[in-house]
């Protein structure tokens, strides 16, 4: 499934060309790829300059790529960073109750390609419904851009109902 995400009306990039595409493919296994495409000159944007892996918080705080689903019993949130860094929460409501969800290390792959930052990450996909893409962007200079598949609200908030935008998609085919 191809997504576009745009960004919040109140939080533009300084880099009018900027444009953010996902995708997100469900496995028989139980897993999902999601796929982030930055189109931007990597040079312009704030990437950590010393890949680190593992579990991470906090991550949100520079350029970082984010997923939201719906669970039977809240939602959870994936954080990844393009050093490599990765970070999982489980909610209880908009929110509320947070905790450090219990998933597998995802599989993280991340390419520089000079006009695009290229993200690639396999997670366990829980059962849910709704999900959101969401995206946090630096740019060299301090502008801060917030992308979503949808906004709801004057100011970003990509834990809020209507960034819940799309339907999971069906598993593929083997």
């Amino acid at each position: 499934m191809h997504l576009t995400l745009v960004p919040h009306p109140a939080t533009p990039p300084a880099r009018a060309e900027m444009a953010l595409e996902a995708w997100i493919e469900r496995w028989e296994d139980g897993r999902a790829e999601l796929s982030f495409h930055l189109h931007a000159p990597t040079d312009s944007l704030v990437i950590p300059d010393k890949p680190r892996r593992g579990r991470a918080d906090e991550l949100w705080k520079s350029t970082c790529f984010e997923f939201f689903v719906r669970m039977p019993q809240g939602y959870r949130e994936y954080n990844f960073s393009p050093s490599g860094a990765w970070a999982a929460y489980d909610f209880t409501g908009y929110r509320d109750g947070m905790t450090k969800a219990e998933v597998e290390t995802p599989e993280i792959d991340v390419e520089d390609i000079g006009d695009k930052l290229l993200l690639d990450a396999i997670i366990d996909l829980p059962e849910g419904g709704r999900f959101g893409l969401a995206a946090v962007v630096e740019e060299v200079g301090g502008t801060k851009s917030y992308w979503a598949l949808a906004h709801g609200g004057d100011q970003p908030d990509f834990h809020g109902e209507a960034c819940f935008a799309a339907d999971l998609p069906p598993v593929a085919d083997a």
